[in-house]
């Protein structure tokens, strides 16, 4: 159990008991001396006193003797009686001082026994005075020799009795003192003895709690864990033999350790360091730009290529982020991406992006990157690497221009063709009109449709691009129509100067037909009812929609609705399932001056592109 404790519980004990010891010891020497002092004031004192007090009544005695024997041969014996009469007071005060002082009982019997000779002697010498007074002297004498001399001898003699016995109690008393003092110092000495033996049994197990677990004295170990501290790991630590479970045995194993570790440190610090020079010999010899940025984008590293791709220095990028390298609109554009990927940590692979070189021209980049986390799992950043795609994009520009010209080339060849192998169609249809005139009508509507298809194509032919401009197509509807029938279509609104209306392509055929079905009408009404009158159409354009405007002076049947689908001839019947729905909406109005369709094309048929001019 004792084993359990700690050094600090050890020496807390240890001392504790010692203090124990100590305060016992002097408890004790303290309560035998005042023993002792009482012993001895009792004998230097007391029994002193007392036996002072007895040889003090045994002269008084002899005195009182020399006295009575005077009142015999003096003839003044007033004088003498005088001295005896004192003297007797004398005498009882001592005897009772020294009653009141005696606590021996063999002594008090014996002042008892004193006290009555006392009054014998007394009581004879009082006789022997009555008697000398009388003028008795020879009796007085008798009685003097036969009762008072023999009573106060026998008096003297006990009081030398009690002198005796008060000298006896004087040496018993001497020798007790004595013995108590001899067991006083026995007890000291044992007391002391004991707290030796404690203190030396103290010692050893405080040592063995304090000075075995440190393996060697204080001093040692503190200049030891002082060594290692200070980063000396060379110094020897001796022990003792057997000893491995020490603080300096630990301290040893410690030293080795650390020694290994240093050394595995110095290796792998080393070889980290050869691997650094290696990658950033591999990296100063590739082409691209490797960089690393931390969470809020700001480079944290960039390699010596940022230098020859964007003309900065890597030390000028440290701190800014890859947006303050690009145009405005690009920096949105791209930031918005990288934060998706970011906010999933996910890596960044192929991401085009432009950035403006330090003398202004754009550099066009490939970025690809992968975010990396501390060893906790936070995450830090990216790690990645740009390449330089400029000369690569303005190849593959130059390539897909090319492409897009020889697509546009055998389009407009193709279109061209449509258009040719159409006018043969309308060619053989107009034989067929004059052969067959009951069909002429149904082959001269034929015509114009055809025509309209034939219009598109011809569009398509002259453009280089994809889709055909509102204006383009209104124009050669209406020259197409006007060209057919041999009557003048008067033309207003907008023309194709420096901005248009791009017909989708798959409604452009669609858009053709309709305008070209509505200006025959326009045109056929307005020859039968009104000669001369000339048809109108306007074009005009609002924001990113269109408007065409078709006006005849004919009238409109009684019974004729086109949103109701009423009174539609065949034409009409076409145009209304033609429509593209939603973006083209037709409608029919009668005005003062004659019959007004109110075409109106939006999105999504036609796209704004550019800036409309009005004429």
């Amino acid at each position: 159990m004792l084993a359990r404790f700690t050094v600090a519980q050890r020496l807390a004990l240890g001392f504790g008991f010692m203090l124990m010891l100590l305060v016992f010891s002097v408890v004790l020497g303290l309560n035998r001396l005042a023993t002792l002092n009482e012993m001895v004031e009792r004998v230097v004192t007391r029994d002193r006193e007392n036996t002072a007090l007895a040889n003090r009544t045994l002269d008084l005695m002899n005195e009182q003797t020399q006295d009575t024997l005077l009142l015999f041969h003096e003839g003044d014996t007033a004088a003498v009686r005088s001295r005896i009469a004192a003297r007797v007071d004398t005498i009882s005060a001592t005897i009772n001082l020294l009653d009141s002082q005696l606590d021996h009982v063999p002594s008090r019997m014996r002042l008892d026994q004193v006290r009555e000779q006392r009054k014998a002697y007394v009581a004879s010498f009082l006789d022997a005075s009555r008697l000398q007074a009388a003028g008795r002297h020879a009796d007085a004498w008798r009685c003097i020799l036969t009762e008072t001399v023999p009573r106060l001898d026998s008096l003297k003699e006990s009081i030398g009795a009690l002198i005796a016995m008060q000298d006896r109690v004087l040496r018993e008393t001497a020798s007790q003192s004595l013995a108590t003092f001899e067991r006083a110092r026995w007890l000291l000495i044992l007391f002391l003895a004991a707290a030796v033996i404690a203190a030396l049994f103290l010692m050893v197990w405080i040592i063995r709690g304090v000075i075995r677990p440190l393996g060697g004295e204080p001093e040692t170990v503190r200049g030891v864990v002082e060594q290692i501290a200070g980063g000396n790991l060379d110094s020897p630590i001796t022990l003792r033999p057997d000893d491995t479970g020490s603080l300096l045995a630990a301290m040893q194993t410690m030293q080795r350790n650390l020694r290994h570790l240093i050394d595995e440190r110095v290796r792998a610090a080393q070889a980290l360091r050869e691997s650094q020079l290696r990658f950033q010999g591999l990296v100063e010899t590739f082409g691209d730009w490797v960089w690393e940025v931390d969470d809020a984008w700001r480079y944290t590293y960039a390699s010596p290529q940022s230098l020859q791709i964007l003309g900065y220095a890597p030390e000028a990028l440290i701190g800014k982020t890859p947006f303050d390298l690009m145009p405005a609109d690009e920096a949105a554009r791209v930031q918005v991406l990288v934060e998706v990927a970011r906010a999933k940590r996910q890596p960044i692979v192929g991401l085009e992006n432009v950035c403006l070189h330090k003398r202004g021209r754009r550099v066009v980049l490939e970025s690809s990157g992968q975010p990396f986390f501390d060893s906790q799992g936070n995450f830090c950043g990216y790690r990645g690497v740009d390449r330089e795609i400029t000369d690569r994009k303005q190849a593959e520009a130059a390539r897909l221009a090319e492409a897009a010209r020889l697509r546009d080339a055998l389009v407009r060849e193709v279109h061209h063709r449509i258009k040719n192998n159409l006018q043969t169609v309308i060619g053989l249809l107009r034989r067929e009109a004059g052969k067959r005139p009951d069909a002429r009508a149904s082959i001269e509507s034929a015509i114009a449709q055809v025509q309209a298809v034939a219009v598109v194509h011809g569009l398509y032919g002259q453009v280089t691009r994809h889709s055909v401009m509102l204006c383009e197509l209104v124009s050669a509807v209406v020259g197409s129509v006007s060209e057919l029938s041999g009557v003048p279509i008067r033309l207003d609104g907008v023309l194709c100067v420096q901005g248009h209306l791009l017909i989708r392509e798959s409604e452009t055929v669609a858009v053709a037909l309709v305008l070209n079905e509505l200006v025959t009408n326009a045109v056929k009404h307005a020859a039968s009812d009104t000669a001369g009158a000339q048809p109108r159409v306007t074009l005009s354009l609002k924001g990113s929609c269109g408007s065409v405007a078709i006006e005849n002076p004919g009238r409109l049947a009684p019974d004729f609705d086109f949103e109701a689908r009423q009174g539609l001839g065949t034409g009409l019947g076409l145009v209304r399932a033609l429509i593209p729905v939603p973006g083209m909406k037709v409608h029919y109005r009668q005005s003062e001056t004659g019959v007004l369709v109110e075409v109106t094309i939006e999105p999504p048929v036609v796209t704004a592109v550019g800036q409309i001019v009005a004429d």
